[in-house]
């Protein structure tokens, strides 16, 4: 069972796909949705949670005489209005849109001083690190905040600096500085502020009510709450606004923040012996390390924190892996770790784990061969005996139908008086 502890230190992860969408939800029961989150740790490979009545009294900064009863209320609020709804472009230029119910089921007693959440399935690949494109914050900046919509400003902006600081710091990853100055200077459209923060059908008259409750009190609550210091300017076309820039900076920036939302520790494997970093990096970036997160063999928790860990899958297991898809597809590699997810134990670590998954990867490996072996045997088995045909069947129709002239006619009744000789 996973437990939130020492609030001050804790961290929620987001997919970016999360943040940009559109919350159902107000202001209390987006704030409990944080704090759930922020208790989640992927490691446990479990979707319940516990959260200690008081550290959500402390994060929601209730302390009235009734706080169990409007905890219980928002509680109830959240697990049955609470959805997200995002869209997301598919390789063939198609949008595919999702709707997400968040929260499965919770359990309140009144005699316990915790909370039980259990969360929807469909949530967990958003909150788990399985890919590159996640964000991270501190619990306690989003718990400072006390608007809808300074929540999400905070969230779409720590999105964008964390975006910007990472490439700042990944030279590999190709991107010019320009690119760069415009992650940490993010542009958006009027429109797109309005679907994100759900106001298309509110302050539509004068712009001024629409920049004073979304834009400005909300910066102004995230500029005295967090770390960040955020600053816009209004673009027009012709007389009208049409856009809003952001321009995002940050004090206090920490070893693993400035990493751009990708910690990296010391080995707690072996912290007396510190591992190659570019060797640790080029584990990370294989595109087989995610692979493993998304069927949950690995948490990128662990991928970020064991770097020998790391280093010894990509020496010892990634090479049959790719051994596999080089040779049978890249679907045979994911099929063979679909099967590892859902039957491997969450009590293997460490060398263990790289030993077994390395085991099970050549036992698979060998298996595939036979496989292929026994379907090409048996496909010669039924292969078609093709017999020659004879010289005249290559003709063509026209000489096959032609007359034989007198002296042909001689010549065959001579070979067939011969032959009865």
């Amino acid at each position: 069972m996973n437990e939130l502890n020492n609030i001050n230190e804790q961290i929620v992860v987001q997919h970016n796909d999360l943040i940009k969408a559109v919350a159902e939800m107000d202001r209390m029961p987006l704030k409990l949705f944080e704090i759930i989150v922020g208790s989640y740790d992927d490691r446990k490979r479990e979707n319940t949670v516990r959260i200690k009545k008081q550290v959500i009294y402390t994060l929601l900064d209730v302390k009235a005489s009734n706080r169990a009863t409007r905890l219980r209320n928002t509680i109830r609020d959240l697990h049955r209005h609470a959805t997200f709804h995002f869209e997301h472009t598919e390789d063939d230029g198609t949008v595919t849109e999702h709707s997400i119910a968040p929260i499965q089921e919770f359990t309140w007693n009144s005699a316990r001083d915790y909370v039980e959440v259990v969360f929807a399935p469909a949530l967990l690949p958003y909150i788990s690190l399985l890919q590159n494109n996640f964000t991270k914050y501190k619990l306690t900046d989003v718990a400072g905040l006390n608007s809808k919509h300074a929540i999400t400003l905070y969230k779409l902006l720590a999105m964008n600096y964390n975006q910007a600081q990472y490439y700042q710091n990944h030279p590999e990853k190709l991107r010019s500085q320009e690119q760069i100055t415009k992650y940490a200077n993010p542009i958006f459209s009027v429109k797109d502020l309005r679907h994100i923060t759900s106001t298309e059908e509110k302050y539509k008259g004068r712009f001024s009510s629409f920049e004073r409750i979304v834009l400005k009190a909300p910066i102004q609550e995230i500029n005295s709450h967090t770390d960040f210091s955020i600053t816009y300017e209004k673009l027009k076309h012709g007389r009208s606004i049409t856009a809003i820039q952001f321009h995002i900076e940050k004090n206090n920036i920490t070893a693993s923040e400035n990493s751009g939302g990708i910690t990296q520790p010391e080995n707690k494997n072996n912290p007396q012996q510190p591992v190659d970093q570019e060797v640790y990096k080029a584990a990370v970036a294989n595109p087989i390390t995610p692979l493993l997160a998304t069927n949950k063999i690995i948490s990128m928790l662990t991928v970020m924190q064991e770097q020998q860990l790391m280093i010894n899958l990509a020496n010892q297991v990634y090479p049959v892996y790719e051994d596999i898809a080089t040779k049978y597809g890249d679907k045979a590699l994911e099929q063979h770790l679909s099967y590892l997810g859902s039957h491997i134990g969450s009590d293997l670590k460490g060398d263990a784990l790289v030993a077994y998954l390395k085991k099970a990867a050549k036992n698979r490996l060998a298996q595939l061969a036979k496989k292929a072996k026994t379907s090409q045997e048996n496909q010669r088995g039924h292969r078609k005996i093709q017999e020659e045909m004879p010289e005249w069947s290559k003709r063509s129709e026209k000489d096959k139908m032609k007359k034989a002239s007198p002296e042909e006619v001689a010549k065959l009744k001579e070979r067939i008086a011969n032959r009865k000789k």
